[in-house]
């Protein structure tokens, strides 16, 4: 795992994705590195191997260059929140519960039935990404995975390619670093927090961005 096969491939680039469903945002934002990631992992239907991905991987940081997502707005649509009811999880019944298998599902959850709650799913006519590494290999491997967020499985989340665009900004350091320098000329202020850099690394000290950042696109 590490830099692109062809790192003269490799150049900072802005993805953009069109976003067709609400997404409802998990609290750990996605970066572009760990929704790659999950496409390998896919294409290869292999989850207990490492995969190497078309990123440039930053030595000093010990993380990819790919920024978090962020939602792109227009000066005619912005960003809204819908409430979307969602089957969160099944409560563990003992054996005898099994007889009320038909028992009508309820918002607070009941006795028996599965509870539901109301997440709050964001829409907005665009999902950015910012990266260093080769677009049309990240573009090919994001075809594995058309949702993001949690609701990918309930038909939330569903997004397209729209196009890759070149950045001179390095705005892929809009993510999580061991450095708080990196977050430095942007308009946000770094939040400490514990994250993994990596998809397959631990959990360790880091500065991000606020899980929601918006950017107007023209």
């Amino acid at each position: 795992m590490g830099p692109p096969q062809s790192p003269e491939q490799a150049r900072p680039f802005k993805l953009i994705l069109q976003l067709h469903t609400p997404l409802v945002l998990p609290h750990v934002v996605p970066r572009l590195d760990t929704l790659l990631y999950e496409a390998a992992c896919r294409r290869e239907m292999d989850w207990s191997s490492p995969h190497s991905l078309p990123l440039v991987f930053d030595e000093n940081q010990g993380a990819f260059r790919a920024s978090q997502l962020i939602f792109g707005v227009t000066p005619q649509f912005g960003l809204e929140a819908h409430q979307i009811g969602l089957i969160t999880y099944l409560y563990r019944l003992p054996l005898l519960a099994a007889r009320n298998v038909r028992a009508p599902l309820r918002i607070d959850g009941g006795d028996w039935a599965p509870k539901l709650t109301q997440q709050q799913g964001r829409l907005c006519p665009y999902i950015v990404f910012y990266a260093e590494g080769n677009p049309d290999a990240c573009v090919d491997l994001l075809s594995e995975v058309p949702h993001i967020g949690i609701g990918y499985s309930h038909g939330q989340g569903a997004v397209t390619f729209v196009s890759t665009e070149s950045d001179d900004q390095a705005r892929w350091r809009q993510r999580s670093w061991r450095d708080p320098g990196l977050h430095t000329d942007f308009t946000y202020t770094p939040q400490a927090d514990a994250l993994r850099l990596t998809p397959w690394g631990e959990d360790e000290a880091v500065y991000r961005p606020p899980r929601i950042l918006r950017e107007v696109l023209t």
